[in-house]
């Protein structure tokens, strides 16, 4: 399997000097021949790396077996995070690695992130303790869905979500979206909004091309990032978004708003630096720290979208 590079730097087994320390353990499966999937965005994709890559978002994954994993883990972490790649019999293997994962780690909660799988599977491994799925629909249309070359189909991801809710409950279940892909503001909120009728919630992404580098606009972020707060607090973005000039048109009437622009995804999820470089901008601010030596410039981005903070 692999883990990420500052899962291992916590846990003793690379010497790395860590910027900010991941709050989750973050492990991935492994396919000598890449994920069989052949999304033109991800760096495990076979139609990218064909199984070459050891990157993820800006994140390096070494190699690592789990029984060093076993023999050197520390109680350092308040989640795992188990994510998964297509291949032959993949859900059977991540199965298998859940329950090593258990036998040496039986007390925190898990995290699992997976494509399309059946019912009977969300229910086992739910029994094993997994009690948050990360779903990644990635793209907000069905065009861009196809263009980015998105396994299966849209029509069976928004079903699998549906099933999803239905085993695991009301906001315990993360989609992920990529922002930067083609979509407009208003279809990346009208599908956010779909998300949580669904009773899912929203884990956001910006999109990192293949030499780590983000070009999406902070501006644009800032602001999908509010809408997905308001959508997490239950208000309506239509009242506070005007999508014609990329602004917040009123005074949005929630306390704590700062809390907007830590990375989402699930609980104790921080993954500092998955999509952004340490010298900024910092898309998804991964702690409390963070923020305040990055409060200066927040407060330059948010006025450029009409919010005072």
């Amino acid at each position: 399997m692999r883990a990420s590079i500052g899962t291992l730097a916590v846990l003793g087994l690379v010497d790395l000097k860590i910027v900010e320390t991941p709050t989750t353990a973050y492990f991935l499966q492994y396919s000598p021949r890449g994920c069989s999937a052949k999304c033109a965005y991800c760096l495990q994709s076979r139609k990218l790396s064909n199984g070459s890559s050891d990157k993820l978002g800006r994140v390096t994954w070494p190699l690592i077996s789990l029984e060093i994993i076993k023999k050197m883990w520390r109680k350092s972490f308040t989640r795992i995070c188990f994510q998964t790649v297509i291949k032959l019999n993949f859900v059977s293997e991540a199965l298998e690695a859940l329950r090593t994962i258990k036998s040496f780690e039986p007390e925190l909660p898990v995290s699992l992130a997976i494509t399309p799988v059946p019912r009977s599977y969300l229910e086992e491994v739910k029994r094993l303790g997994v009690d948050a799925l990360g779903v990644g629909l990635d793209t907000a249309t069905q065009a861009l869905f196809k263009k980015w070359a998105k396994p299966y189909s849209w029509d069976l991801y928004w079903r699998f979500i549906e099933r999803a809710v239905e085993v695991y409950g009301k906001g315990n279940v993360y989609v992920h979206l990529i922002t930067g892909l083609g979509e407009s503001l208003r279809e990346l909120v009208d599908t956010m909004k779909r998300i949580y009728r669904l009773g899912g919630r929203v884990a956001l992404f910006n999109y990192v091309n293949e030499r780590g580098v983000s070009l999406v606009d902070i501006k644009y972020y800032r602001l999908i990032q509010l809408v997905r707060y308001l959508l997490e607090h239950g208000v309506d973005p239509e009242l506070y978004i005007d999508y014609e000039h990329y602004t917040v048109k009123r005074e949005i009437p929630l306390n704590n708003i700062v809390d907007a622009f830590y990375t989402s995804g699930c609980p104790g999820c921080n993954r500092p630096f998955y999509s952004e470089s340490p010298r900024g901008p910092l898309y998804n601010i991964p702690s409390k720290r963070l923020l305040e030596a990055y409060y200066k410039r927040l407060r330059e981005e948010l006025l450029n979208i009409g919010v005072y903070l």
